[in-house]
């Protein structure tokens, strides 16, 4: 091993080994994962990757729940006229699905001693409670943090300035899309506060990266909203 990267893992690994970026679509998350890493000298992945290498494989999972559940969002017709409470709920439970494969790649680059920063709208602060995390998490080799906008109306703003998705969506389907993303922070919110977990505000935009890495660099696990601080 070089010098140089012997020194970066070093650096890293005193303070955490993986660092999980959470929150819903157009929060930042990989502005900050890119940003972080960056600082760090090393590499961020996307759960949408594994995401989607599962989808366009058209994989099958052990049982049907959860083969349902991965291509909900893809399969469902007219997805967007559902009640914006069973659309976060298919939210919830396509991150559900993908926790395993989550847990998979941080136990790797722990034991390889790669550090990584992983974003994405389907880690859940559940990922947790699994039993195989909980020595990492102890041992603060394994750091959460999640995003959370103010508003609907910051989310709309984000969903058009990306553009991403946008063209094709009808206004009523675009306000459905905020509402259950802006049901699905609140229900992020509820859970990482009841793990201890670090939950940053969105806003100012141009100091996020830098809160998230500051918050992290500290070494403790915040108990309460952080938004306070921006």
């Amino acid at each position: 091993m070089s010098r140089t990267r012997s020194r970066i893992l070093d650096r890293v690994n005193s303070q955490w080994s993986v660092l999980l970026v959470g929150g819903v679509s157009g929060t930042g998350k990989t502005t900050v994962a890119k940003t972080i890493a960056r600082e760090h000298g090393i590499t961020w992945v996307q759960v949408d990757d594994l995401r989607l290498a599962l989808q366009w494989s058209d994989v099958r999972l052990p049982n049907d729940v959860a083969t349902e559940a991965l291509y909900f969002f893809e399969r469902t017709r007219d997805i967007w006229s559902l009640p914006a409470d069973h659309l976060r709920d298919g939210l919830i439970a396509v991150g559900e699905v993908m926790t395993a494969a989550i847990a998979v790649v941080i136990g790797n680059h722990i034991v390889q001693n790669d550090p990584v920063v992983i974003e994405g709208d389907g880690i859940l602060p559940t990922i947790l409670d699994r039993p195989a995390l909980r020595g990492f998490v102890d041992s603060g080799q394994l750091r959460t943090v999640f995003l959370t906008p103010s508003s609907e109306d910051e989310l709309l703003h984000n969903m058009i300035h990306r553009g991403r998705g946008v063209p094709d969506k009808r206004e009523c389907e675009l306000r459905r899309i905020v509402e259950m993303n802006w049901l699905f922070t609140q229900w992020l919110e509820h859970e990482a506060t009841m793990r201890s977990l670090p939950i940053v505000s969105t806003q100012p935009w141009k100091t996020l990266a830098a809160r998230v890495d500051h918050f992290e660099r500290l070494g403790d696990r915040v108990s309460t909203d952080c938004r306070g601080d921006s």
